[in-house]
């Protein structure tokens, strides 16, 4: 399996990116149209197929980065892939999102009896080799890249998203010490896995002002992601991206003090507001609609949304990334996805 130079490209990946932290001419700004399940599609496999299988995991992203000319690679484990490791029981459907069938622990109570996971559990060792095989194809090409889970929302899976919330006000000190449990072997992941040479993100849906308040992310969230923040960039010599879904206005103070490279906003927010505040700060990666914009949009419609990020993150003094708000829907066709990298290679010579 080969790499290939996309048709409306003239650089590697490698190429661009050392061309745009040298401040030297480059061909386009960096894209990442989080695809998620759609490379399932790419090679004929249902979803299902696509994440069971090794050989299948590593075929997606040679296709991807071959047929949409993305800008890096990377397969997981994600937060399934390691809440299924910690004990949850997942469930794959043939064509749709993850889900958890079954959680390991049913209490706050019963956290004592969660183990430590090891790359033998769950689906670990085919993520681990999956991401090895990945590294060797890319050497010279594009960088590879590991998704772990952001605290909150791996513990969401192993106990319940509900369950957790209620502890967060009933049972605090149990949620701290469920949280170092969770933190310790998001931190045995990163170990593991940066003996690769890889970089990391992370994501962190639930932790999510939509979801918690700001003094909950303060409290629960933000200790740990700071821990896990930075032990990546320790371990790996790369500061992580950093992912929140929904509205995280309130909460930006923090997420400027985390040790992390590149923030990744949700469509919710407003990206002109957005790159001002950490304009000075961090790398910014956002934002265009995934679903009103991308896959239900015109050519226009994308087009003006793309230009409007563009603009938007001249002002990112670290750099700029364009990217959806979340992971594009499984129905998104190749031709929207076209157009969305389309607009930004168009555009992009304006930052």
């Amino acid at each position: 399996m080969k790499l290939k130079i996309h048709k409306n490209d003239k650089m590697t990946p490698n190429e661009r990116a050392r061309a745009i932290a040298e401040k030297r001419d480059y061909d386009r700004i960096m894209m990442d149209p989080f695809l998620g399940e759609i490379k399932a599609r790419l090679i004929g496999k249902n979803t299902r197929q696509y994440w069971r299988n090794e050989d299948n995991l590593v075929m997606g992203d040679v296709e991807a980065v071959n047929r949409f000319g993305l800008d890096g690679m990377g397969v997981g484990p994600n937060a399934y892939g390691i809440a299924e490791a910690m004990g949850i029981v997942p469930h794959y459907p043939e064509q749709g999102l993850i889900y958890v069938e079954k959680h390991p622990i049913d209490s706050i109570n019963e956290v004592e009896r969660l183990k430590d996971i090891t790359l033998d559990s769950g689906s670990l060792r085919m993520y681990y080799n999956a991401t090895a095989r990945l590294r060797e194809i890319a050497d010279g090409f594009c960088g590879v890249g590991v998704s772990v889970s952001g605290p909150i929302t791996l513990a969401g899976f192993v106990l319940g998203t509900d369950k957790l919330l209620k502890a967060m006000i009933k049972s605090p000190d149990k949620v701290h010490i469920f949280l170092r449990y969770i933190t310790e072997n998001v931190k045995y992941v990163v170990d593991k896995f940066s003996a690769l040479d890889v970089g990391f993100s992370m994501a962190d849906p639930i932790a999510s002002c939509t979801m918690i308040s700001p003094k909950m992310y303060k409290d629960f969230a933000y200790p740990y992601t700071v821990e896990i923040s930075s032990y990546i960039k320790e371990k790996s010599g790369r500061a992580p991206s950093y992912h929140i879904c929904g509205n995280t206005r309130k909460i930006w103070e923090y997420i400027k003090e985390l040790d992390i490279g590149v923030f990744s906003v949700d469509n919710e927010m407003d990206i002109d507001e957005t790159c001002e505040f950490f304009a000075d700060s961090k790398m910014i990666a956002g934002n265009v609609a995934p679903v009103a914009t991308i896959c239900n949009g015109s050519k226009l419609d994308i087009e003006r949304e793309v230009k409007k990020c563009i603009l938007a993150g001249r002002k990112c003094k670290n750099g700029f990334m364009l990217a959806p708000g979340c992971n594009l829907p499984l129905v998104t066709t190749d031709e929207k996805i076209d157009m969305f990298l389309d607009a930004g290679r168009k555009y992009g010579i304006m930052i």
